[in-house]
């Protein structure tokens, strides 16, 4: 049994067991939870959790929405926001490490390019490609879809099987990730993750699924600055745990910045991420 609760993409969830059940009361997003305990039970507790929406905006200087970093005090140098070129935050960070997807397990992902341009799902896989090497992840295309991308697509619990990753080109009209979003944002991506608190208290979590919907109603080239494929890998990037960095010169700024590719902060962000950082291996999730 699990409760539903609501998060922002960007709020820390680094709490005390005490304070895990009213987490995301003060906080709006995708969805989070924890399943209370049974008195007296040494059973690991179930963790549902997840982050997004989260928006790719169309040019610098052009910001309508606010978001957070996720960092805390104890956690500042190892969620690297320090201010400057190297700068990197991640979306999640569950008692003080970032909350990713197991490294050693290939991740599965599928496109739906129908309503896109012509060449986009060429620019996916270049991004898709770009993003693995980075964080030393394996990504397994296992084709198109004529799915949607919408909020519903990810699982709400843990299961045996996940769907794969989709990323895809729709509208505010299709798609709840889009709708009431003003015409400047270019992407949305959406996570879920699953783990369990174990009865000494500690959590262990892996993200377990993500969508991502890229508005086809903007006219981008495929590659550059300001293109499909700079929006592709900020976010492909949320999607495997990065956040937003106050930092214009990275990719994983709030506004997308003028740059062709991810730069040294991202980079660095992402390869904590990755294989680098050991394997995720979480008991019944």
């Amino acid at each position: 049994m699990t409760e539903d609760v609501y998060m922002s993409l960007s709020v820390s969830i680094r709490r005390t067991a005490a304070a895990t059940a009213v987490l995301g009361l003060a906080a709006l997003g995708l969805v989070g939870g924890l399943a209370p305990a049974l008195a007296g039970s040494d059973a690991p507790r179930s963790l549902v959790g997840g982050s997004g929406p989260d928006p790719a905006f169309k040019r610098v200087g052009e910001v309508t929405r606010t978001a957070r970093t996720a960092s805390t005090t104890t956690s500042a140098a190892r969620s690297g926001t320090t201010a400057g070129s190297t700068s990197y935050s991640f979306s999640t960070v569950l008692d003080g490490s970032p909350v990713r997807w197991d490294p050693c397990t290939p991740i599965r992902w599928t496109s739906n390019t129908s309503r896109g341009p012509a060449g986009g799902l060429d620019v996916l896989k270049s991004a898709v490609a770009r993003v693995a090497s980075l964080t030393g992840t394996t990504w397994e295309y296992v084709g198109s879809t004529t799915t949607v991308p919408r909020a519903g697509y990810l699982p709400t619990r843990a299961q045996q099987s996940y769907p794969p990753v989709l990323i895809g080109w729709t509208d505010a009209a299709s798609s709840d990730l889009l709708a009431g979003q003003t015409a400047s944002v270019l992407g949305m991506t959406r996570t879920a993750w699953f783990g369990v608190q174990m009865p000494d208290g500690g959590k262990i979590a892996a993200t377990r699924a993500a969508v991502i919907a890229l508005d086809r109603t903007d006219a981008l080239p495929l590659t550059g600055a300001t293109s499909w494929k700079t929006v592709a890998l900020h976010e492909i990037a949320h999607a495997v745990g990065l956040g937003h960095v106050s930092d214009k010169t990275q990719l994983m700024a709030t506004v997308l910045p003028a740059v062709t590719d991810l730069q040294a902060g991202d980079q660095a962000g992402l390869q904590l991420l990755g294989r680098s950082s050991g394997c995720v291996t979480v008991p019944g999730a």
